[in-house]
């Protein structure tokens, strides 16, 4: 990706993407696609695998919406806010079992509504606070102790590796574990392996019978309530919210973009890194890029997607000055 200012390129971002289709083949890439990668809250959908494979779905009767919440990276808009407290309701906890502390809305918009209006933030407000509540769930389903649902140690966490671990192929014990921003577990694997992982979530034809039926509602609920997924005028959600392909979107801190799509009965994934952690300008520049490249959104229909605005480069009047534009083919295999 290049930052111009002008007519010169002032500024580059370099990024490395792996699409593979279900079945595991690489079918096209850029850079090194088998260096380890933190997926931060890219793997959201697979922890929302683990809490409906524990049970818990069924005993608290968690409807879709709830369910795109806990695989989604909210903005912390009402809608947001009022389903992670009415998940936490129905299995009997309040905002004080949530330990994923708290931080700004990502929604600009949001966080000026909440300043003007004096509002303090809990952790209700956190991105992750619907991933979460989904684990205090499986925890209690479990009959684990909900207050150190975050130990990686912890079953809640063991089966989150195990899903991840069935889907990327990667064994277990060699997917690396730290610690996100939220506090849980925070997983690695390759990017390649994270495009193969995408690419049976949203075609689990493959997998066990029980990866195969979360998989399906995971995704389902995700595309039948996009704005859960990120919020009103992300890319998440509108590339979620896209009609053609069955698009899903995901994004992860440190610069991390994770898709996927349907094309021919065929399942296929995108995973992304941008090389230097930029999770704004690049990426979406990167995401843009990338979907157009594929065929999944017209070059008419990628520029009006809302974030597509802030790859303009401006000066402190407003003036454009310069454009985040992409500068890479991906290459076919």
């Amino acid at each position: 990706m290049e930052v111009t200012r002008g007519s010169l390129v002032e500024s580059v971002h370099s990024a490395a993407i792996a699409v593979a289709d279900s079945r595991g083949n690489i079918t096209a890439r850029l850079g090194g696609i088998d260096h380890l990668v933190f997926l931060r809250s890219s793997a959201k959908p697979f922890q929302a695998m683990a809490t409906i494979e524990s049970g818990a779905a069924e005993r608290f009767g968690f409807v879709p919406r709830e369910l795109a919440v806990m695989a989604g990276s909210h903005s912390s808009e009402p809608i947001h806010i009022e389903t992670v407290a009415g998940i936490l309701a129905r299995i009997g906890l309040d905002v004080t079992a949530l330990q994923c502390g708290t931080h700004a809305p990502f929604s600009k918009q949001v966080a000026e509504e909440y300043r003007r209006a004096g509002r303090p933030l809990t952790a209700l407000e956190h991105n992750c606070s619907g991933k979460h509540s989904g684990m205090l769930a499986a925890a209690l389903t479990g009959g684990h102790d909900p207050a150190t649902y975050l130990d990686p140690k912890h079953p809640v966490q063991q089966r989150v590796l195990g899903v991840l671990a069935d889907l990327t192929g990667r064994m277990r014990d060699r997917i690396i574990v730290a610690i996100d921003g939220c506090g849980a577990p925070t997983l690695a694997v390759t990017l390649a392996e994270a495009a193969r992982a995408f690419a049976r979530l949203v075609d689990p034809a493959s997998l066990a019978p029980e990866h195969a039926l979360s998989a399906a509602r995971v995704v389902a609920a995700m595309r039948e309530h996009p704005v859960m997924v990120g919020g009103e005028g992300t890319l998440d959600t509108e590339l979620t919210a896209h009609p053609r392909h069955g698009l899903i979107a995901k994004r992860g801190a440190e610069g991390v973009q994770c898709a996927a799509f349907v094309k021919d009965g065929v399942g296929f994934g995108v995973a992304a890194k941008i090389a230097d952690g930029d999770n704004y300008r690049a990426r979406v520049a990167l995401t843009v890029e990338i979907v157009r490249q594929l065929e999944l959104l017209s070059a008419t229909e990628a520029a009006r997607l809302t974030e597509v605005a802030t790859l303009a480069v401006r000066n402190n009047r407003g003036r454009e000055v310069g454009v985040t534009r992409a500068s890479f083919t991906l290459q076919r295999t």
